[in-house]
């Protein structure tokens, strides 16, 4: 079967602030279990918040699925998610199996859940310090602030992984909440492993879509410690 390797989505500052291209810098890889909608969601988000910091142009960010059928379109939740801003990306995406070179280009790997975390690990197991899920990282980053002038000359992502990954002995085995809004209190979440973003095709629509919620919220944060490295 011919695989169709993960396409990247360029960052870049043209008059929509993301295009999507071919060539690759270092790379940010989005994996969930069918990249339909945990990770394509996750990349549509992070390529638009980087697209605004100047330390990550020629970066791209990528997606992909540990268990993925190649060539799927966006799951429809998405595309209602991003909406017309997110029409080009949301036209051009098509699902791509994890392949070990997606891996072995990539600086940082974020995960849906612990699940698509082992596959990585499985297909590149020198991956696994430089390899978090979603709500993971968030946590991590979170924990403390990452000093602006750690690593000023390196490049952000490999700096930002080792950081947290620094972190990992130290965090509760069950973290504290995040900060969360309105928005956050009134969802009601499945039941299953904090780590996890939970794949919103197994549960009923309010819970997929709170599942979506997940994935922007931990995004926000993971932005959020990005730029405040970069500053």
């Amino acid at each position: 079967m011919h695989r169709v390797p993960a396409r990247p989505t360029r960052i870049g500052r043209n008059d929509r602030g993301v295009v999507l291209d071919e060539e690759r810098g270092p790379n940010l890889l989005v994996v969930c279990a069918a990249n339909v909608c945990r990770s394509p969601l996750a990349e549509y988000l992070l390529a638009r918040g980087l697209a605004s910091l100047p330390e990550f142009e020629g970066h791209s960010v990528s997606s992909a699925g540990a268990g993925a059928r190649d060539g799927a379109g966006l799951c429809e939740r998405v595309d209602e998610r991003i909406g017309a801003d997110g029409a080009e990306f949301a036209a051009a995406h098509r699902s791509s199996r994890l392949t070990a070179a997606d891996v072995g280009r990539s600086a940082l790997v974020l995960t849906a859940s612990k699940a698509e975390r082992a596959a990585v690990a499985t297909i590149d197991p020198s991956a696994r310090s430089r390899t978090f899920t979603l709500r993971e990282a968030m946590y991590l980053a979170a924990a403390e602030p990452i000093d602006s002038r750690a690593g000023a000359d390196e490049e952000p992502l490999t700096v930002f992984a080792a950081e947290i990954h620094g972190r990992r002995g130290l965090m509760r085995s069950t973290p504290a909440p995040a900060p969360s809004g309105l928005r956050t209190l009134l969802r009601r979440k499945p039941t299953g492993d904090p780590l996890d973003v939970p794949d919103g095709h197994h549960l009923t629509l309010r819970q997929h879509r709170s599942a979506l919620d997940d994935v922007s919220d931990a995004v926000d944060s993971i932005l959020g410690a990005l730029r405040r490295l970069t500053r």
